[in-house]
């Protein structure tokens, strides 16, 4: 496993790796609702909503912001991003979010130029005893990665659906699954994010509706911190701490590694799921 921070392939990485193919660093341009919520700028915060009505996002049809990003009346920055993915299935995605963390360079697939190094706490991910989900669920992937021109080191911990949705609705809503997590400094232990990636059948494969909220700030971890993390969690903190350039910066950051990965990721599958 590659340890060493760096961004793009260097020669070796990819020697006798049966993925090797599907390292493109010429990414394709976003898709156009993308870049037309670049363009657009912030959003009035009436349009986004928070975590807590994540439900919403089980309604027919799209809600009034699925590209942008906006400041909630919380403090928080609030960010969507639908990325249409023809040919891609939830299975696919299960499994990728299964799959790439157990090196490197599987993860820099996704985004050649942002990802820079990936772990996970347990390494099971090549596992066949586990399902796609289990290899994923519950296990925090210690991340480096660009977001904009600042490189962040973060934890990102995938949970359960259910933690913020009523999934007994999936079915009837069509949708095929939902990655969802807390993303987190290691130290001190910061939650700084939380973000849901929710995969809904299309004619053609499927979309991926994507949200972040951005500041949710919880000092519970330290000892002490009661007092401190009102403060970090009030709304005129997280203004100062969350710019909504950082929101600018996490739609086009999503828009291009999704668009990406849905341009390799039905022919990789394919690779590891022969017919």
């Amino acid at each position: 496993m590659t340890t060493t921070r760096y961004l793009g392939m260097r020669p070796g990485d990819l020697d006798g790796k049966p993925y090797a193919r599907f390292w493109n660093p010429e990414m394709g341009p976003m898709q156009p609702q993308v870049r037309h919520a670049l363009a657009h700028g912030p959003e009035a915060a009436e349009l986004g909503f928070e975590v807590t009505d994540a439900n919403l996002l089980l309604e027919p049809g799209y809600l009034p912001l699925e590209n942008g990003y906006t400041r909630l009346a919380n403090g928080q920055v609030f960010v969507a991003v639908l990325t249409r993915m023809p040919g891609v299935t939830a299975a696919m995605i299960d499994w990728w979010f299964g799959w790439h963390a157990m090196e490197t360079q599987r993860y820099k697939l996704w985004h050649p130029r942002a990802h820079l190094l990936n772990r996970t706490e347990r390494q099971v991910a090549d596992d066949p005893g586990l399902s796609d989900r289990e290899k994923y669920l519950h296990n925090p992937n210690y991340v480096s990665e660009y977001i904009g021109a600042e490189v962040l080191d973060i934890v990102i911990t995938f949970s359960e659906a259910s933690d913020y949705f009523d999934t007994s609705r999936f079915a009837s809503a069509g949708v095929g699954t939902a990655v969802c997590g807390v993303v987190s400094i290691p130290r001190p232990p910061v939650g700084i994010a939380l973000l849901i990636h929710l995969i809904r059948e299309t004619p053609d494969g499927c979309e991926m509706r994507s949200r972040f909220w951005m500041g949710r700030t919880d000092l519970r971890a330290l000892p002490g911190a009661g007092a401190l993390g009102k403060v970090a969690g009030s709304r005129a903190f997280l203004r100062r701490a969350v710019g909504l350039d950082q929101g600018r910066d996490m739609v086009a950051h999503c828009g291009m590694e999704m668009n990406h990965l849905a341009s390799f990721l039905p022919d990789l599958y394919a690779e590891y799921h022969p017919a």
